[in-house]
């Protein structure tokens, strides 16, 4: 099937050697020899070979034109599988410009081979053809279509992003916005290095309606050393107190790495050095302390060294450090001595004590920890404050006494889904079990819980739980009940003691586990912060500061280069920043407020670029077996040119290049056929 018949005009060309070959007929001279016998002989053999030469001449010189007029008219062999339809044709290429792209390709870099690829893409479709470019950024711009010239200067702009994306949700976004065209054809390639930790083939949707095309780039494998993750052993930092970070680094390569340094700075000075031995395919945790010094917003980064993947090699937090906390003991019995000794005086925890006739209900909620001691009944107006107290965040205390309402204790109890007052319990009896593993006495004990004294109790309330409970036990007694229990109601915490806080009733508060008990019920009522995030976070991030709706808040670097304006919502009872993606660099920045900075927020690159491992053309074919696409196919050869390989599918095999090289091979018979030494004939 020839492309462009119209090109066949020029066989008219054919005329020009045979019209050379015609006034090229030469005329022979006759020469006289006494003896011609032998010369007959010869003059006739000559003429013979001369005219056959000159018709080998013609025929090259024919087919020299003929396979090149073909060239011209593009022939080709039809596929029999081709699927363009009549009615238009929609192109969308997905470029991944994750930073795996960064590594090396045949192009000098995988993303420098990817735009190649695109442009080849781009060039195998007729000029009306429309086209969309889709990059992990994925942002409002890239859904529009665009013209062949639009789609190459866009594919020229595109840099390598901190934004990771799922093969499957691009895929799901790629072929919403295709049906939106009302194109019969409708094209969808996948441009990627296929790393194994994004490209999820087996979740590809299928949609028999558009035709895709993977285009794996041959990533090669990179030993990859990057810091994992850091973990904090507190939630709540105080000025004066030591805070240690557990740094978990990876090693992805094949051998093993010794004395990798790790280098903490907080504040811009470099505050611990350790090193770690990791293992092939292994992980590491070390340990770095420091100790805080100023109050207000405390930002840092634990780094290493690792060559060339280096995007990684440094994670970023932020930590707030909170004055003074607020506590009130609301008492029903009178101050408790124990409770005043322990906070009174203290440099972290503001204590205020008041009798129950005596609350202020218009500023109980300005307090982070609240304490209710030993009262006779809780009225409906400190349940309703309390409650949205606790669901702000706040954390509570509740100590009943030995004769007090039940029920409406209970009443409350219930509408925070806490364990109910049951019968009370005389005799003596003590704890069993410490649940160290909770947040609560999370690295409060590093010696065996079998050497704690456990405290005894000689009188206790049997708590109960109903088919809403949803607390967790602390202290268990040895009868199966619960000494102390906590409840998380929205951002806040319930805590519920079965026996007062009174020697006549526990020894509780001589035993060395009632001042980390308590202290960490004040100490952890600070809003909790998670310590960073990642740039690729869709979640809303809770807040610890309070914005108000007039002023406009500003989320800016370190260094000043970035200023942003966060999207900020009221959820429920908490303030969050709904991320966009507006931020592309990694790094620390403040939350500000006014010209004041609020918070601080740390944000990292994803871990998921990290493992540098990919799947190669025989595994992604693999997995599109296994997920039956059958609408999806696999560009096989990495050099082979996609405008070939697309005309290809969609036209048939070219047979231009044979048409070029028959018609050098014929100018060349023709040259060789030219230079044969020739013998004149003599008559």
């Amino acid at each position: 099937m020839l492309t462009a018949p119209l090109f066949l005009i020029g066989l008219v060309a054919v005329g020009i050697p045979i019209a050379i070959h015609l006034l090229q007929l030469r005329r022979y001279r006759k020469v006289y020899f006494s003896n011609v016998e032998m010369l007959e002989a010869l003059q006739n053999e000559s003429r013979k070979q001369n005219n056959l030469r000159r018709l080998l001449i013609l025929l090259a010189r024919i087919a020299a034109i003929v396979f090149l007029v073909l060239a011209f008219c593009q022939p080709v062999i039809p596929n029999k599988n081709a699927q363009l339809q009549a009615g238009g044709t929609v192109v969308s290429v997905y470029l991944d410009n994750s930073y795996s792209m960064q590594s090396g390709g045949m192009e000098g870099s995988l993303i420098e081979s990817a735009k190649k690829k695109a442009r080849e893409i781009a060039e195998a479709y007729r000029p009306d053809v429309q086209f969309q470019l889709l990059t992990n950024d994925a942002h409002g711009a890239q859904f529009r279509w665009l013209s062949r010239e639009e789609f190459l200067s866009a594919v020229d702009e595109v840099e390598v992003s901190a934004v990771t994306a799922k093969l499957s949700s691009v895929a799901e976004r790629q072929n919403e916005f295709l049906h939106s065209a009302s194109a019969a054809n409708r094209h969808a390639y996948i441009v990627s290095d296929f790393q194994r930790s994004t490209a999820d083939v087996a979740d590809y949707p299928a949609d028999s309606a558009i035709l895709a095309t993977f285009i794996p780039l041959g990533g090669t494998d990179v030993a990859n050393i990057y810091i994992d993750s850091l973990a904090f052993n507190s939630p709540a930092y105080f000025r004066g107190a030591t805070v240690r970070v557990e740094v978990t680094v990876r090693n992805d390569g094949s051998k093993g790495v010794e004395s990798l340094p790790l280098r903490l700075f907080v504040g811009g000075k470099q505050r611990a050095l350790t090193s770690v031995d990791i293992a092939p395919q292994g992980r590491a945790t070390a340990t770095m302390a420091f100790t805080i010094e100023d109050e207000g917003v405390l930002q840092g980064y634990v780094e290493t060294t690792d060559y060339p993947i280096t995007f990684d090699d440094r994670m970023f937090f932020s930590l707030s450090v909170t004055h003074r906390v607020p506590m009130l003991a609301i008492s029903g019995a009178g101050e408790n001595p124990n409770m005043q000794r322990l906070f009174a005086g203290d440099s972290l925890v503001e204590y205020h004590q008041v009798a129950v006739s005596q609350v202020d209900y218009a500023h109980l909620t300005d307090n982070r920890f609240i304490v209710l001691d030993e009262l006779h009944t809780i009225s409906s107006g400190m349940a309703h404050t309390l409650q949205e107290f606790v669901a702000d965040g706040g954390s509570l205390l509740v100590i009943p006494g030995q004769e007090v309402e039940t029920s409406s204790y209970n009443q409350f109890f219930a509408a925070m889904r806490m364990p109910q007052l049951g019968a009370w319990i005389g005799g003596q009896t003590r704890a069993e079990t410490v649940e160290l593993e909770a947040d609560l006495y999370r690295g409060v004990f590093r010696g065996k819980k079998e050497e704690m004294e456990m405290p005894s109790v000689t009188g206790h309330y049997r708590l109960t739980t109903t088919a809403t409970t949803v607390s967790q036990s602390l202290i268990r007694l040895l009868d199966g009940s619960d000494l102390l229990t906590e409840t998380q109601v929205g951002s806040g915490h319930c805590y519920l003691l079965s026996a007062p806080l009174r020697k006549e009733h526990t020894d509780f508060v001589q035993q060395a586990l009632f001042v980390p008990t308590l202290y960490n019920m004040a100490l952890f009522s600070s809003p909790v912060q998670s310590p960073y995030h990642m740039l690729t976070a869709t979640e809303p991030i809770p807040l610890t500061g309070s914005y108000d709706a007039e002023e406009v808040p500003h989320l800016l670097s370190v260094d000043g280069g970035v200023d942003v304006i966060p999207d900020i919502r009221r959820m429920g009872a908490v303030q969050c920043m709904v991320p966009h993606g507006d931020l592309s660099a990694a790094g620390n920045y403040l939350l500000s407020n006014s010209g004041e900075a609020e918070e601080g927020l740390s944000f990292n690159y994803s871990r998921q670029e990290s493992d540098l491992a990919f799947y190669d053309r025989d595994e992604v074919k693999k997995l599109i077996a296994d997920a039956h696409l059958d609408h999806c196919s696999v560009v096989t050869t990495a050099d082979k040119s996609m405008t070939d390989y697309i005309r290809q599918r969609s036209q048939g095999t070219p047979l231009w290049r044979w048409c070029i090289l028959l018609t050098l091979f014929a100018l060349l018979a023709e040259i060789l056929l030219i230079r044969l030494p020739q013998r004149k004939n003599h008559s």
